[in-house]
Order: structure tokens, then sequence, then C-alpha cells
């Protein structure tokens, strides 16, 4: 080979760049900027905040999503939203994982019965559909709960073709709740209820801390009611149920009857409140039939005479006590009666028109009855037209599947391939909540607006779009009154619904300014309700008739079924978010699984031993899931957690667990829900239960501490455990090894209140979406090799007590951090403002780090992840990606530090106390965190930290001088 002179050398890769400059392959190509004249309202790199309503369940809570060139990445609760209040569950943080879905319908899809499933155009589908609709057939809706906008389209579509038949199908109905109020006051409805306001909660299995009707509003109302105030007492929550919830384990009093005999502990304390004439209402009308209940001999086990003296007469004695009945899914005659004592027991001690508000009807009233649904599903045939809207009955309702395939078309809505999805003729792609346009009032006086966030990911429509076109293309346009115009989309029917004479935005104002301030406040809210009913309705009870108290005859191999709702999966729509099926039960911390709770002494003799198989039987429906020995149940029953075993909806849900749901449908007389069968599973491969947690005693370790009311009020403020401080004055050379290190600016510190947190993980959820944590899967997780950066740890309260209370527990940011100085490469370090950071890039893995870490709390990663497009799109921009092999922990979402030191900077002005907001302070509903600098004397944490005799450092003797500061629950016991 000759030689090539520097020259040709120059002259031959020169031209070889000219080559691929002028005609570069096409997989280098990438534009920087997209769009030539970019949208007025999005900045590159800024953020952009849009204020909407959640429709994750129906509450209602209103949601500001963070949206960043051209993506929404997180989701946070309307700080002037009166429903929340800022705060928001789960549930609500896991709508970003709803729009991101991998496994969303991205497609119309055509199935003939017995075939695949077959692709087709939107103009196919609404041609195909409305031609159906022209040559008549009977119009049927099926939705889940609407109002507002889309409930009007949808009750003038159905009468456009002849039909008022639209239900609102919700698999949690309260038919108990509001049967009672039908019969006692005429008003079939649930009403609000002022947990504020009230200093004595009783709870008849109404869990209201996890899926009750509006979880985080009463989340919100319970801390604030329960909270301990400096100088003054304590208010009070009694459960009365069959299974420790996360609601019982956070009342005072915990009382465990079985399934059903809630309503006998209800008359029982009614009885006793007229026979001492505690009553401040006359119940007369009632008492013949409350005391021939009780006159047949119903025994309350574990609970006695005294007791529920004692009871009746703190519940009769309190300012303005309060009684909730559950369960949400019961639809029986027990459920109702459950409920009408609850009612009685407001009615007699003057809490209707104050702690129980009837002015403001819950939007839960408008869902479907019992009977009417399964009237409906019964009667369907050959010439009905059934539009299934974001909801799945075939899923929660046995037999729905037969009675939906009965019908002539189905044509399914939604944003999910469901189990209902599965069965329908038409399957049409939805938009996300987070897409759309809508509204949704869940109560009289609050109308929340939902807005778009974002574009469209896919070739989906909204519902609202949908039926205005098939009326349309089927000659029967709809119009908002009549001989007006057709709105030109369901877009412009909200807007004109909002701006109009009597718009639904209300208001003094109206048209494009009314409009523009709703859009940016999230809705309409007024201080009192529009249209409202009598505060205090009349009493004027039915002829009242009880079922039989006496206990059915105890079988060795049978008890009683008791379905529970779960606070991550609700009724199991949103069972494919990993962050929800990753995020711990708040009891057993159990992950990616649902399984059977029994007594020991039911397991003992039965012989079953924890972790066996089991198979439970009922009249509709049977199941085999692991079992959990436990005490947290009472003797004679079986507790199933809902929202598992999905055979559709996508990868994350499929074949995960069992589907409680097909153990209970038609109402069984003498049960809540069902008596079923149980009997051990031989010969089979053990499905193996992966948990969270380690040891839920504290083992004398005084890791959650609790100080009682007495002492508390006797204590000055300053008083309490000297606590060494991270900062210079913490510091002393007897016990010190180095010196103390120099914040010159800012000292970041945080204060957990005990007290306050409920532990229904919100915070740690929050923590996955704030900071891109992977989805790692149940069998990693069950080997250890959990990610949370935040765990909220339970302890039971005492060795003896089934409750428990729990400890947010994430990096305590030391100032002699154990960590840092067993890094060989330094990527534990100590920065400036009192963090304690990790350097990525620095980091080898070696985990020494994690070893010498006293609260456990750093995250090692043990396997490259892969972000299922387009999950990839919700990863947060301003947070580093990890990879395997790195160390990770929690930062104090340095990233929102950062953020508000800029915007300071900015406007030349000292950072204000609470500008900078922790994901998890910012969507905990109960509002456990308080964060701030411990440098200002002024600051909330730094007073809390001085000052408040609660006050505690974990693991103090170790003298690691952590920066979160912890406040002891308080004991009125």
């Amino acid at each position: 080979m000759s030689d090539i002179s520097r020259r040709t050398f120059l002259w031959v890769t020169g031209g070889s760049s000219i080559a691929l400059v002028t005609d570069p392959p096409r997989k280098l190509v990438n534009k920087l900027i997209p769009k030539v004249i970019p949208p007025e309202n999005i900045r590159p790199g800024a953020w952009t905040v849009f204020a909407t309503t959640c429709r994750e369940c129906p509450a209602g809570c209103g949601m500001h999503l963070s949206h960043r060139d051209g993506r929404v990445t997180k989701a946070e609760g309307n700080p002037d939203h009166p429903v929340n209040r800022g705060g928001l569950c789960p549930r609500g943080q896991s709508a970003l994982q709803g729009l991101y879905d991998p496994d969303r319908v991205q497609q119309v899809l055509y199935r003939r019965r017995g075939e695949a499933p077959q692709r087709r155009s939107w103009e196919e589908a609404l041609g195909a559909i409305s031609s159906r609709l022209s040559a008549g057939g009977s119009v049927a809706v099926l939705s889940s709960l609407q109002t507002g906008a889309l409930a009007e389209v949808m009750t003038r579509f159905a009468a456009a073709f002849g039909s008022d038949r639209v239900f609102f199908y919700e698999a949690f109905s309260y038919e108990g709740l509001r049967g009672a109020h039908q019969q006692l006051f005429n008003l079939p409805v649930i009403p609000r209820y002022d947990l504020e306001k009230s200093d004595f909660i009783l709870s008849f299995s109404a869990n209201f801390l996890e899926t009750w009707v509006s979880p985080v509003s009463y989340a919100q109302q319970f801390a604030d009611m329960h909270s301990y105030r400096e100088g003054s007492g304590m208010n009070r929550m009694v459960y009365v149920g069959p299974r420790l919830s996360l609601t019982a384990s956070n009342a005072d009093t915990f009382l465990q009857v079985p399934p059903g005999l809630e309503r006998v502990v209800a008359a029982a304390l009614l009885k006793i409140i007229i026979d001492h004439g505690w009553q401040k209402n006359d119940l007369s009308p009632v008492r013949g039939v409350i005391g021939t209940m009780l006159a047949e001999g119903a025994e309350i086990p574990g609970i006695s005479q005294q007791t529920l003296v004692g009871l009746a007469q703190a519940f009769t004695s309190a300012r303005s006590p309060v009684a909730l009945a559950g369960p949400e899914a019961a639809t029986t005659p027990l459920a109702t009666e459950t409920a009408i004592c609850a009612a009685l027991l407001n009615y007699t001690a003057g809490s209707i028109g104050k702690t129980v508000d009837f002015t403001r009807p819950h939007a839960l009233s408008r869902t479907a009855r019992e009977a009417e649904l399964a009237d409906f599903l019964a009667s369907l045939g050959p010439r009905d037209i059934v539009f299934v809207h974001d909801t799945n009955p075939v899923y929660s309702r046995p037999g729905a599947a037969t009675q939906l395939g009965r019908a002539g078309a189905v044509v399914y809505l939604g944003t999910m391939t469901d189990e209902t999805a599965q069965q329908a003729t038409w399957v049409l792609p939805m938009d996300s909540p987070l897409e759309s346009w809508g509204d949704y009032e869940p109560e009289p006086g609050i109308q929340g607006l939902v807005q778009p966030a974002m574009g469209r990911l896919y070739d989906t429509r909204s519902a609202g779009d949908v039926f205005l076109a098939l009326a349309r293309q089927a000659g029967r346009p709809l119009t908002m009154e009549k001989g007006g115009t057709a709105p030109t989309d369901f877009a412009d029917w909200l807007k004109r619904r909002w701006t109009g004479p009597g718009g639904a935005g209300g208001g003094t104002t109206s048209g494009e300014d009314a409009w523009t301030g709703a859009l940016r406040k999230g809705g309409s809210w007024s201080a009192a309700p529009l249209g409202a009913t009598e505060p205090s309705p009349a009493f004027r009870p039915a002829a009242l008739t009880f079922a039989s108290t006496a206990a059915p005859p105890i079988r060795t191999d049978v008890a009683e079924l008791w379905p529970w709702a779960s606070v991550m999966l609700f009724d199991g729509r949103l069972a494919n978010r990993g962050w929800l099926q990753e995020a711990p039960d708040p009891i057993s911390f159990i992950v990616w699984d649902n399984w059977i709770d029994l007594h020991p002494k039911k397991a003992a003799v039965l012989d079953i031993e924890d972790g066996d198989l089991i198979q439970l039987t009922t009249l509709t429906g049977v199941v085999q899931a692991p079992v959990r020995v436990t005490p947290e149940v009472s003797e004679h029953t079986v507790a199933i957690g809902l929202g598992q075993g999905h055979t559709a909806l996508g990868k994350n849900a499929r074949g995960v667990g069992v589907n409680a749901f097909s153990l209970f449908g038609e109402p069984q007389e003498g049960s809540m829900f069902a008596s079923c069968r149980i009997s051990r599973v031989f010969g089979v491969n053990l499905k193996t239960l992966a948990r969270t947690a380690g040891s839920q005693e504290q083992l004398g370790r005084e890791l959650l501490r609790s100080a009682p009311l007495a002492l508390l009020r006797a204590m000055r403020p300053g008083e309490g455990d000297p606590l060494r401080l991270p900062l210079a004055q913490g510091y002393h050379p007897d016990r010190d090894m180095y010196p103390a290190h120099e914040h010159k600016k800012h000292r970041w510190g945080m204060v957990i209140d005990l007290q306050r947190c409920i532990g229904c993980g919100a915070c740690a959820v929050a923590c996955y979406a704030e900071n891109n944590i992977p989805v790692i899967g149940k069998d990693h997780v069950g080997g250890g090799r959990e990610m949370a950066w935040l765990r909220v740890a339970p302890y039971r309260r005492a060795p003896q007590d089934l409750r428990y209370a729990w400890l947010p527990l994430h990096c305590q940011h030391c100032d002699a951090a154990p960590c840092e100085p067993v890094c060989p490469v330094y990527a534990a370090v100590h920065n400036e403002e009192g963090l304690n950071a990790q350097i990525y890039n620095r980091c080898i893995g070696t985990r020494y780090c994690s070893n010498n870490c006293p609260y456990k709390v750093r995250r090692f990663n043990w396997v490259n992840v892969e972000w299922r497009k387009p999950l990839d799109l919700q990863l947060n921009p301003e947070v580093t990606v990890r990879g395997r092999g790195v160390m990770e922990k929690c930062t104090f979402c340095v990233q929102r530090i950062r953020q508000a030191e800029y915007r300071a900077s900015r406007e030349r002005r000292p950072i204000r106390d609470g500008e900078i907001v922790p994901a998890c302070a910012q969507t905990c509903p109960a509002k456990v965190f308080t964060f701030g600098d411990l440098l200002d004397p002024n600051a909330e944490v730094t007073r809390l930290t001085r000052s408040d005799p609660r006050r505690y450092h974990l693991l103090e003797e170790l003298n690691t001088k952590p920066a979160v500061t912890f406040l002891r629950r308080v004991s009125s016991d």
C-alpha cells in the first residue's frame, strides 16, 4: 500500500465530511426545534400549570397538571379547590400513568362474535353505528358516574332515539346509605359529612380514609379534628367492624365484630340512649322496632354492656358527634339496616343540619340503584344497542358478560381494553381525562372543569364528540335548546353551557371573562349551595322492619365474606398502573397481589397455616388465593381485597391476584355480602406474597414514639427531649470526631407530625412520580430490592394492640451522616445547604453507604429498567434517570429547591418560608410534612424543631444529627 500524503488525507476526510453533511443517514437527523411557530402558551423549558378535575374516582378533587415541552409530567392537588385543598391521593397521582399507559386502546376495533378484533377507521365505525341507529333499535347508555355537560349529552342522545335508559354505574354505589335516608327522610342521597366540625366520629365499617365517598376531603378533615393542639384536648374516633382497615387503625378505639353485627351495635347504642333519656330528638316512632330487634337474643361477641354504655354516653355527650355507615360495595338489606341505625344516631344526637348536611348531596347519589340496574341488564335483547362508557361491569358484576352478550350490539367507549371491551362489538378509543374537555360537579355549588393539558397521544376522541357525531350522522343532531343551533363539537357545548345565561359557571360575570377565569381556577364554587334543600329534613320514617339478628349457626368450614376496597386500586379500574401495584397495602405491606385474611383460631381448626393456598366458594364464584393468618379479622370472617384478578386491562393487571367481585352478586339473606366455604388446596405450587415491611413490632427500640395527652398538657413550649441539632450549636467536642459543617445560606430540614399521618401512602407514590423512580415488579420487591425512596413503615401501637401507626421514613440528611465517610469515590457528599447529596456519575455501587446507613433508606439499582413507551414521556426532565449499579435516595426534591432559589434570585428577594414544598409534602392529604430552612429563626420548621414538646430524632443515640424531626403521636387512652 502506497503512502498517503498529509494533503491527500485531509482532502479525503474533508470530502467524507461534506458527504455526511449533504446527505446524512436518516437516523442521525434530530430536529432541535420541531415547530417553526411554537404555541403561544408554551415556552421551551418552562413549566405551565393547567387546572383541571381528577376523574380517577367519583370524589372530584381539583388537580394541577405540570406541563413542559408538550407533555405532562406531574399531577398535584389544586390548593384552591374546596374538596381536596391541595391534597391528592395515590390514585390521583397515578392519573399520569393512565395517560401514558402503553396498553391504552390506540385504534378503533371491530369484533364479530367468536372472532378476533379487527382494526377499523373512525369513519367506518361512526358510519356503521349511525346506520344501525337509523335502522331502529333500543338505545341504552351505561356509563361511569358523570355530571354536567357529558351527562347532558348522554341524556339527550338517548332521548333523540326515543330512550330514557341512561344509567350511571359505579361498583361502589352506597346502596345502603341511600336506602336508609330514603326511608327516614325521604331523601335517597348521600349527604355531606363535615368531619372537621365534629368532635366524635363513630364509624360502622365506613372506611372514609381510603375509598369511602370522598377520601381526600375526609382525610384532611379527620387530620384537622384529630390533631394535637397545644393546651387543648383531642377529639375521638371509634370504629366498629370486622377487619382492621386503614381507617380502623387510625381510630382511638377499634371494636371488632363479625360482618353484619355493626347494625346490632348501633341498635344497642340507640336502645341505651333511649333508656337513659340521653336523646336530643324523639325516637318514639322507631323505638318499638329497635326493641324488637334486640329482644331476639342477639349477642355481640367481644363487646361488653359496660363498653356499649360508655360509648353511648360519649357519643351523646359530644358537642358535634357524627355516625358513618359502610361498606361501599354492600347492596344487601343488612347494609341498609346498618345505615338506618347510623342515621338514627345522627338524628337523636342533633347532628342533622350540623355535621350531616343534606343540602350538599354527593354526586354518587345519582348512580343507578341495584334493582334498576339488574332489571336493565336482565332485559337486554337483540334489538338493544348498548353504549358502555368508561365502566367495566363484566369485571365487577357476576353474570354481566352473559347479559351484555344478549344485546344486538355493544359499543364500548373507553381508554383500556378491559373485560367489558373484550365483549364489545365496537371498541372506540377515548381521550384520557388529561386530554379531554368536560366538567364534574361532586356536590351542589362545586363545579369542576376538566381541560386538556396536552395534545392527544393517539387517534382518540372524547365521548361527548362521539355521541354528537353519531346523532348528527343518524340525522338527529343534538342541540342545547329547542330550535337552537347544534354545537360544533363537545368543547363548544361545554363552553356554551358555562358561559350562557344561568350557565354552570355561576358567579356575577359571564361570557369570555367567566370562561377564562374558570379555566385558570379549575372551575367555579360558591360558599352556599345553589338550590339547597332544607338544612334539617323532616324525620318521617317509613314502616321499618329489620331482619333477624339471631346469629347464624357456626360451621367449621364456613365463614362470612368481607371484601374490602383497596386504597390503591379502588374498584379495580386502576390495576394496570405500576405505581399503585408496587405501593404496599398500608396494613399488610403486600404488593402486586391480593390475599385472604383468616383469623388464627379459624385457621387452627381448618389446619391452615400462613401462606397456604385456600379456596373460597360461594353461590356465584370460586377463587383460590394465599392466606394471611392474622387476628386483624374477626374469628368467623374471611376478608379479601377487591381490584385484582383481571383477565384483561393490561400487562400489569392481567393474571395478578384473583377477582373477589366474582364471590358476591345477588344479595343473600342474613349476610352483609355472602357466606363462603373454605377449603385448603393441595398439590399446586404455592404463591409467595411479596412484602416490603420487616418486623411490625418495635421491640423496645422506640422508633415510633407516643406521649400521653395528660403529660403534654402539663408541658410548656420548649420542654421535651433535648435535640442534637444539625447545626453548629449541635456539635460538642466530647462526642463529635469531626467539626461542624458550615452552612452559609440555608440548612434545609423537615418536621413530620406522626399524629396527623394516616398511612395512606400518597407521599410515596408522589415521590415515584416526581423523582423518576422505576417500577421493578413483584419478584424484585419480594427479593428485598424495593426502590421507593420514601417508606411509610407500619408499627404496632403497643404489643397487644392490633392497631398500627405509621412512620414515614426517607433519607434523614444527617449532619454527621454515616454514609458519607465510607464511600470510596465521594459519591455521597454533604453539600453547602446541608443536603446529603448523591452524585450518580461518581457512584460505582459498592453499597458501603447502604450498609452504614442506620435508617436503611438508600436504594440500589439492580436492574436496567426499560420505560415502555410512552411511559418515558412522564419522566421529570429535571431529575436524572438512574441506571443499574447506582445508589439512590431521597434528595428533599433538590430540583424544587433549585427552582425556588433561581426564582428568588431573579426577583432579588430571600426565599419565603413555605415556598419550597417537596413532592411528599405537597400531595399529603393530612399535611404531615413541614419543610423549611433551619437557619431561618422565623420558619415554621425551626419553631417546631426547637419548641414543640413532642419533638424527637430517630435513633438520636447514634449522634447522626438528622435534619428530620418527628413529632410524637398523642395517646388519649
